[in-house]
């Protein structure tokens, strides 16, 4: 199999459940979405067969994998890449917009899954281990309430969208609190881009 990357590295997963997990994150290359605030290129670098990609993600001495993107979810022999990874004792997470189901051979590989929607996108994922907002200036309680229902879940965040550098954050902890006015079984939190604020990958 030939994998379509934008880029391999290593660093520490900065939003989240999972903020501070040494992890290896392996960028595919692609999106099915066109945000306009996006600040993600995931156009293709590099095409690795599977020995290959393995070997790099060995040499990273890190025991933790995150599939992201783009849409990981897009590129083609994932499941088998998954199962070889869960097989040599790796956590394996992934990062989706939450347009396409994860089929079920791929989630019983996968230890974690969050999810980004996006507002005007089709969503297909019905559940998850988190779901992550960007809070840009369309996004209204009413469409975040809609994801809720549509996703389960055990976690839900907020994260201020990051324009030119600047994480807006007012916004995010406004509707934050608009959503978290009632009672609620596991409330909706904050979740800042802590990698950029560090200064590191």
């Amino acid at each position: 199999m030939l994998y379509a990357l934008h880029e391999i590295f290593t660093t520490l997963q900065g939003e989240g459940r999972n903020t501070g997990k040494p992890c290896v994150f392996v960028r595919f290359a692609g999106c099915n979405l066109q945000c306009p605030w996006c600040d993600t290129d995931f156009s293709p670098k590099v095409h690795l067969k599977t020995e290959a990609l393995l070997a790099r993600i060995a040499d990273s001495g890190v025991k933790n994998v995150i599939f992201t993107g783009g849409e990981p979810l897009l590129q083609r022999g994932l499941e088998p890449l998954a199962k070889q990874l869960k097989a040599q004792g790796y956590w394996l997470g992934i990062e989706t917009n939450g347009t396409i189901e994860p089929p079920e051979s791929l989630r019983a590989s996968l230890d974690y899954i969050a999810t980004s929607p996006k507002m005007g996108a089709p969503l297909m994922i019905t559940r998850a281990h988190e779901v992550r907002l960007v809070v840009a200036e369309d996004v209204t309680a009413a469409w975040c309430r809609s994801v809720r229902d549509a996703v389960a879940a055990e976690d839900y965040y907020l994260s201020p969208c990051d324009v030119g550098g600047v994480l807006h954050v007012h916004p995010a902890i406004t509707l934050l609190g608009e959503l978290n006015a009632s009672p609620l079984v596991s409330p909706w939190r904050l979740s800042l881009q802590t990698h950029k604020l560090a200064g590191i990958p």
